[in-house]
């Protein structure tokens, strides 16, 4: 009598990920670099006094914009999820696929997200700084 049931087990392979360790570090750098660009870039300060009547003092105003947390959120969440896509990945072209979306992500969300925060920081009107309706900006209003 024969046995079938002695199940013969493949080799032990190394995943294909494991091959792309220098390139996922080389992109975890990058991320990184960009991340911290974004938080020294995306700050901005702007003042000002409003008009008043006669009966009613100036209002005054001094903002400024900050980095949002949400963008280095959202460039964490690219990384780790193009990790998790790559090793998933079965075939190579995936993974150089997976890793150069990646990477084109992790400079182009700070970018845009500067760029966006910027023209809409630099852009509002008085009125809509001093009443607070933008992200990731504080405002200190004085009367004089």
């Amino acid at each position: 009598m024969t046995s079938t049931t002695a199940a013969s087990s493949p080799p032990a392979v190394m995943p294909l990920i494991g091959h792309y360790f220098p390139e996922i570090l080389s992109l975890a750098r990058r991320g990184l670099v960009w991340a911290v660009l974004y938080g020294a870039f995306a700050r901005a300060s702007r003042g000002g006094c409003l008009p008043a009547s006669e009966s009613v003092e100036p209002v005054c105003y001094n903002a400024t914009l900050g980095p949002s947390p949400l963008t280095w959120f959202l460039m964490a969440l690219v990384f780790v999820v193009a990790l998790g896509s790559a090793a998933k990945a079965t075939r190579t072209a995936v993974i150089n696929r997976t890793l150069r979306i990646a990477a084109t992500a992790l400079w182009a969300v700070p970018l845009l997200a500067a760029l966006l925060a910027l023209a809409s920081f630099l852009t509002a009107s008085p009125d809509t700084l001093t009443h607070g309706s933008l992200g990731s900006v504080s405002v200190e209003i004085t009367s004089e």
